[in-house]
């Protein structure tokens, strides 16, 4: 028998799920960008989802008021030397911005290395080199190494692909989604201080693992979001829609935050030592590499080859 309180709260909640469904099918806040996502799995619930196209027409009014004080830190938060586009997406645009030196050495405590031979990653060369290019970096800094994809059918094809090497090599390989849970995989890794660990999207980010565990970060693609997702699709139509450019606005300054994300995993403390190896050659051959490179720490850059033959040259300023 229910009790009245019960069936109250019942009809609450069938009303509140009532105009939720409601407002996702009328669509009329023309802020938001509405979108369904189907279940994974084994799974049976479907989501309606609903988020502001821009959230900095959300977040300005609310944070950035006058008088007000915010203070917003990362180590990753500029672009080309300037903070103004992560300005323009939360909304604080007219603020003030203050970019501070870093406290590593990076000049003495990493450098950067990049492949200059290797096919583009639009071409079926390029799946058919990376493992031999990925080898080359693992028996560099003898495993120690992480490996960012940003493709799980390709991570697991090379892993596949060198699974037997890497072993007979007396590395232990890792792989995400495959080897355990992200924090398990962690634990290992800084654990076996020869181990290489090949991660997705969660591992170029958030990633804390001083010392020598970690001597090599291999960054496979640069990071450019795959513009499938009903979010990033409203973003981009809205800056066609004003005649703005969406590659220069939104894609390439998304992609360098986590280019810059991705190699920030290398040194953690003022003792770690280490190499941010790049294996796309766009990031040499089109004019906007030059972008990426020096939204790095100004350090050695070397220029490898397939043949194991390098030279340096001078980085860009920002």
């Amino acid at each position: 028998m229910f009790r009245r309180g019960e069936i109250g709260a019942a009809r609450a909640a069938l009303q509140s799920l009532r105009t939720g469904v409601t407002a996702f099918l009328e669509q009329i806040d023309r802020d938001l960008t509405y979108w369904v996502e189907l279940p994974q799995g084994d799974g049976k619930n479907v989501a309606l989802c609903a988020a502001p196209s821009d959230i900095g027409q959300v977040l300005g009014p609310q944070l950035f008021r006058e008088g007000s004080s915010v203070i917003m830190t990362s180590a990753t938060l500029s672009v080309n030397g300037s903070l103004e586009y992560f300005e323009s997406r939360v909304g604080a645009a007219g603020t003030d911005g203050l970019m501070l030196d870093s406290p590593f050495d990076h000049a003495r405590q990493m450098k950067i290395s990049i492949a200059a031979d290797i096919a583009e990653p639009e071409t079926e060369a390029y799946a058919r080199e990376l493992p031999g290019w990925i080898m080359q970096c693992i028996d560099r800094s003898q495993g120690k190494a992480l490996v960012l994809f940003t493709s799980a059918a390709l991570m697991r094809s090379v892993a596949a692909a060198l699974a037997h090497e890497v072993s007979g090599r007396g590395f232990t390989l890792m792989v995400q989604g495959i080897d355990g849970q992200r924090h398990q995989l962690l634990e290992e890794f800084k654990r076996d201080v020869h181990s290489v660990l090949f991660g997705l999207d969660s591992f170029w980010m958030g990633v804390d693992v001083p010392g020598e565990a970690l001597e090599h970060v291999v960054i496979t693609r640069l990071p450019f979001a795959f513009p499938n997702h009903p979010l990033i699709e409203a973003r981009l139509e809205s800056i066609a829609s004003r005649g703005g450019n969406s590659f220069l606005e939104y894609t390439l300054p998304e992609a360098i935050l986590k280019f810059k994300q991705g190699a920030g995993r290398l040194i953690r403390t003022r003792e770690d030592r280490g190499i941010v190896t790049v294996l796309d050659s766009r990031i040499l051959k089109k004019s906007y590499g030059r972008a990426f490179i020096s939204s790095l720490p100004k350090c050695p850059v070397e220029i490898l080859s397939s043949e194991g033959e390098s030279e340096y040259i001078e980085p860009p300023e920002p």
